[in-house]
């Protein structure tokens, strides 16, 4: 397979940022054109529509356009690299940006997909100064490598589009499975209870105690043990530990924080759509957790776990909650004090023990979807790698010298950066275009070599720059 090297600029035929009409004005939100942002991209390959729309008016006076279809819209502020073809003309809000790439030399779902893979790398890099990495001029001088003929991008988007498909029927039958357990609760307990059933958690006895999650700062070396942050548990109540950090304990704090299957995961502090996210603990013995996180250990002769998780995640569960967070700037956050005040509905223990059976039993369901899941994307990263090699990441020196104006020294010590401000500075050949971007490179320069982050040597009587650590 021959594979050719184009920058996303000579690929496209437009590159265009989205707007947003001014709210001052109603006339503009009054009509019918789908106006996306990057919630609107959820996943899916297509996008043609969305619950916010705008008026033809907007489009008349040029307070916003319309991307045309085929065009590829990726999200350039916020949550960096989501990615979706435009199917039918939609406007877009200034988070998204749209390319129209020209499909006699690549195929647009190529295209898409190429972006589907550089997503983590995007995101990995997702500070202030990746902000600017992603605007258009830049988007523009990002380099894509990919099989030059037709007939070979055909048979890879080919072969994607199939993958995507099984990914997709799998994921509708985990949801499928989760309505259901869902619904099941419903039935047994919610649609059955009364308002003089309910009753305080702090009165019911069967929480034994309450205990608040460890504030010692973490660290990426495997040093202690594993801990469970507030990432780790899903909005539905799933525990993932592919984002993993340790700490370390004394030998008292292990004895209080240690987790043990079935004690119940609450979270305390979040945004305010996410906080009270709850879960069982079933991964077994040798974890801890952290600070955002309170461990309810309970008497499973009155409250069963499984069903007190799912009371919490149900809809009007979750209703509750979050009415009764208090509010911190951009944080939500239920103490456990208020948490033990909540009213719920107490069923007979045999019929919250006859739940967990069910809910058992589709877990073990899900498991085995989930497996087949997992196999399938990674079926999917490896044709992905195979369809554009290693070539087509992102060089970050490409775009250093744009870079450098919106980085501040903190950013520079991350990945590769001190050696590209070291490797730019010494190059014999000029690599700024301009002086104030050399002038600006050499102050950094001093402000890290007077923080210890640089230091001076000598090498064969020539003093030479080092990175320190």
């Amino acid at each position: 397979m021959e594979f050719v090297e184009y920058t996303i600029g000579e690929l496209a035929l437009e590159v265009k940022t989205g707007k947003t009409p001014p709210t001052s004005n109603p006339e503009y939100f009054d009509g019918e054109i789908p106006w996306v942002g990057p919630s609107d991209l959820r996943g899916q390959k297509l996008v043609e529509d969305s619950e916010r729309k705008i008026s033809e008016i907007a489009l008349e006076e040029k307070r916003a356009f319309l991307y045309e279809s085929g065009t590829v819209l990726i999200s350039t502020i916020g949550d960096i690299g989501k990615t979706a073809i435009v199917k039918t003309p939609i406007a877009s809000n200034q988070q998204l940006t749209g390319i129209l790439v020209n499909n006699k030399i690549i195929l647009p779902e190529l295209f898409y997909y190429w972006i589907r893979l550089n997503k983590r790398i995007l995101e990995n890099k997702a500070n202030t100064a990746v902000l600017s990495m992603l605007n258009n001029k830049l988007l523009k001088r990002i380099k894509v490598v990919f099989p030059k003929y037709t007939e070979d991008q055909f048979k890879i988007v080919g072969r994607l589009n199939r993958i995507q498909n099984l990914i997709d029927k799998r994921v509708g039958t985990i949801k499928l499975l989760e309505e259901y357990i869902r619904s099941v609760f419903l039935e047994m307990f919610l649609e059955r209870s009364s308002k003089s059933e309910y009753i305080r958690l702090n009165e019911c006895q069967g929480i034994l105690s309450t205990n608040y999650g460890t504030a010692k700062k973490a660290n990426e070396e495997g040093d202690g043990l594993p801990v469970l942050r507030m990432g780790n548990i899903a909005y539905n109540g799933e525990i993932f530990l592919d984002d993993i950090k340790w700490v370390k304990l004394t030998e008292e704090e292990q004895r209080t924080l240690k987790l043990e299957n079935r004690s119940v995961l609450f979270n305390r502090t979040n945004s305010p759509e996410l906080v009270g996210k709850i879960a069982v603990w079933n991964k077994g013995s040798g974890y801890t957790y952290a600070g955002y996180l309170i461990k309810l250990e309970l008497d499973e002769s009155i409250l069963n776990p499984y069903y007190l998780v799912n009371f919490f995640n149900s809809d009007f569960g979750k209703n509750v909650l979050r009415n009764k967070a208090r509010l911190s700037g951009s944080l939500a956050n239920i103490s456990a004090t208020t948490l033990l005040k909540q009213l719920v509905y107490l069923p007979s223990i045999e019929d919250q023990n006859q739940f967990e059976k069910i809910y058992s039993k589709v877990e073990k369901q899900k498991e085995k979807y989930w497996l087949q899941l997992n196999a399938l994307r990674t079926l999917f990263q490896a044709v992905l790698q195979d369809a554009f090699g290693l070539e087509n990441q992102i060089d970050e020196d490409e775009v250093f010298e744009t870079l450098l104006h919106t980085l501040t020294k903190e950013d520079l010590k991350k990945g590769d950066r001190l050696r590209h401000l070291l490797k730019w500075i010494g190059s014999k050949e000029p690599k700024f275009s301009e002086f104030e971007s050399y002038d600006l490179a050499w102050n950094r320069l001093r402000e890290l070599l007077e923080d210890g982050s640089i230091e001076q040597i000598v090498d064969k009587n020539e003093i030479k720059l080092k990175i320190v650590g």
